[in-house]
């Protein structure tokens, strides 16, 4: 798990759907079953996930939510595909994680190569971007999407006169903010997770820069749908639709909030439906054989609560939904909506 409010709800939100699918007295093959959640800390580095990753096989686990980041799950997806067991992750994006392969690997989120198709479209169209810069935190994910990003804009005669690169741990931007002083640029794409973008925005602000300020679903806070330590006039492209449009919100937050102190936001929802999904792949093969859930992951369309989720060939989210939000009043406000490409 990510050391973070975000991965507590992450974590929470696959109990709650544990609990709830143990409630229905759930039977597997004439048997009734009592699903455990083993929650093992990959403290959102490559190696510990390698070492998570082989203690989750050793425990003979049935299947996997997660890992939180596209890095760490890339280091995981060969040993439980090794070992036959379904990953779901409701977290990572990036299309470095499709690209291995890997028949037991479902992204439940967008990829990557999807999202920045929409970054581009809001940085060109949505704010107006002539000029624009790219700052990246150096990550897996952050480098394609920076990369892909780059080439999209020039596709579309726009203009990246600037890129920067950080650190994934740094909250020192002024090197980075300093490389784009004097480049008249008009939109800043930064890419990065949580805490990190949080302090970039600050920096950001306080350094007085003009131009706009876009952010991928990675750098959404722990407050969401309120702003925190964001300044006004952020944009924000997330996974999923507005939560409050979800049928079942309600109930699932008063549900939520009766068991668990951890607070609500987009991610949390995706890891209980990719929990409820794998629960239901095992119930549709009547079996609690790992390849019979893959096969049936592989096959099915599954009615969550953020909507209806199916995956394509190579275990990526078929028509996966985006909101765009804008911070306002410090309040994250959804100003548009994305279907599918």
């Amino acid at each position: 798990m990510y050391p973070s409010n975000l991965s507590f709800s992450i974590r929470d939100a696959a109990q709650l759907a544990i609990d709830e699918a143990n409630d229905r007295k759930i039977q597997i093959a004439g048997k009734l079953i009592q699903f455990k959640l083993l929650v093992a800390d990959d403290q959102a580095d490559v190696n510990f996930a390698k070492i998570a990753a082989n203690s989750l096989v050793a425990a003979h686990v049935v299947g996997v939510i997660g890992h939180n980041t596209t890095d760490t799950s890339i280091a995981a997806a060969k040993i439980y595909n090794e070992a036959g067991i379904p990953m779901i992750t409701p977290t990572s994006t990036g299309r470095a994680l499709i690209k291995l392969g890997y028949r037991t690997t479902f992204q439940l989120l967008g990829d990557s190569d999807v999202t920045v198709g929409y970054l581009t479209d809001i940085a060109l169209d949505t704010m107006n971007g002539k000029r624009i810069a790219i700052i990246d935190n150096g990550n897996t994910l952050a480098n394609s999407l920076a990369d892909t990003f780059t080439k999209r804009v020039h596709g579309r005669q726009g203009l990246v006169v600037a890129r920067e690169s950080t650190g994934g741990k740094t909250s020192d931007f002024n090197g980075p903010l300093k490389g784009i002083e004097g480049k008249n640029v008009d939109v800043v794409f930064f890419t990065g997770t949580g805490p990190q973008a949080i302090a970039f925005a600050e920096s950001y602000k306080r350094g007085g820069i003009q131009a706009k300020l876009l952010l991928t679903g990675a750098a959404v806070n722990s407050e969401f749908p309120r702003t925190g330590n964001y300044p006004d006039d952020v944009y924000l492209l997330l996974h999923g639709a507005p939560m409050e449009k979800y049928a079942g919100y309600p109930e699932f937050a008063k549900n939520y909030k009766r068991r668990f102190s951890s607070t609500i936001n987009a991610y949390t929802i995706f890891s209980y439906d990719a929990t409820n999904m794998l629960i239901e792949a095992f119930r549709r093969a009547n079996s609690l054989d790992p390849q019979k859930a893959v096969d049936e992951l592989h096959s099915m369309q599954y009615t969550g609560l953020s909507g209806t989720i199916s995956f394509l060939p190579d275990g990526t989210q078929n028509k996966p939904p985006y909101t765009l939000y804008r911070s306002l009043k410090q309040i994250w406000h959804p100003i548009k909506e994305f279907k599918s490409r």
